[in-house]
């Protein structure tokens, strides 16, 4: 019976695998790895292949960096993590630029005279304005997720602690949420009691120094993203495939380098002055009060509060006083 799930004139085995080879070509890489060094006619005999497409493959393999020759007739694998490290790293290390290429596909979406489509291939866009159209397109969309629900959350906000019950439900369907808090959130009261929900509520939560804009992205179909500048509060929503990868690619690259809002580590301790230095921080004393209380210099209370600030790894007096609380740094 004939084959019929390729294409017509498609050679089967010609799909790319994910580290960019087609399958035939990906098993000969594997086969060749696990040996020193190899001839044609050995990796034809165990691969069940012709001796020329073996040598074709290899000679692909060696054009694409995966393998050299180091005889006429023998050849021998690359490891992957030189192959493939590198591509890697530098397909981390473009997602910033990406980013740059978002915001100005953003620019055209909104100097356009539409909502620059509608649906198909290209996807839909949608411009939605106010944080209560805002909230009620937001949950809509939460509560269809089926798996994830990726978040930057940055000042100043509009919409209110995520409903309770929501939320519940969303966690027994199995759907994940990961939070990334800019930093200066902690320097503002009011968003406490959000802060709090995102740590109680058994979420992965990390905190970045900056955040670029505020993002939402539901499963990896829709993203939600601010209109930076705007005035009264504006998003796009979007399934443009295209813009809900750079997004998803975006986020990905910012969680890596946040820092986690509870760490799998034993916690960083200080000692007993310390303590007492910054239970007096909290309470409000001002440097010279405190220098005062304690018996020391002036300088060495700024000293000291900076060697603090730079082992909890903050940036601010405030973020000092929530890492203190959240570790058990003062009673």
């Amino acid at each position: 019976m004939t084959d019929r799930t390729h294409s017509e004139g498609e050679r089967p085995g010609t799909r790319r695998t994910p580290i960019g080879l087609d399958a035939d070509a990906e098993r000969l890489y594997r086969l060749l790895l696990s040996k020193a060094d190899a001839s044609v006619s050995q990796l034809a005999t165990e691969s069940g292949q012709d001796p020329d497409r073996v040598h074709e493959a290899l000679m692909g393999l060696v054009e694409a960096g995966f393998a050299v020759m180091c005889a006429d007739a023998r050849f021998r694998a690359i490891g992957p993590d030189t192959v493939l490290g590198g591509r890697i790293a530098a397909q981390l290390g473009d997602v910033l630029g990406e980013y740059e290429t978002l915001r100005e596909l953003l620019e055209i979406h909104r100097a356009g005279p539409g909502s620059g489509g509608s649906g198909g291939e290209q996807g839909h866009w949608e411009i939605v304005t106010g944080p209560a159209a805002i909230r009620s397109r937001l949950r809509g969309l939460k509560a269809a997720a089926e798996r994830s629900i990726r978040t930057f959350v940055r000042p100043p906000m509009v919409l209110p602690v995520p409903e309770a019950q929501l939320h519940l439900d969303l966690q027994a369907r199995g759907v994940s949420h990961r939070l990334l808090f800019d930093r200066a959130v902690l320097d503002v009261d009011p968003y406490a009691d959000y802060l709090r929900h995102a740590l109680s509520s058994g979420d992965e939560v990390r905190f970045a120094k900056r955040l670029p804009l505020k993002l939402v992205i539901v499963d990896e179909r829709t993203t939600v993203i601010e209109v930076p500048g705007s005035g009264r509060p504006k998003t796009i929503i979007t399934e443009n495939r295209s813009i809900v990868e750079l997004a998803g690619a975006l986020f990905e690259q910012l969680w890596l380098t946040g820092v986690p809002a509870t760490s799998a580590g034993a916690p960083k301790r200080i000692d007993q002055d310390d303590a007492v230095l910054l239970g007096l921080l909290i309470a409000g004393l001002t440097d010279q009060s405190i220098a005062s209380r304690l018996g020391i210099g002036l300088r060495t209370v700024q000293r000291r509060v900076r060697e603090l600030m730079d082992l909890a790894d903050v940036d601010t007096r405030i973020q000092l006083g929530w890492h203190a609380a959240k570790n058990g740094w003062v009673p």
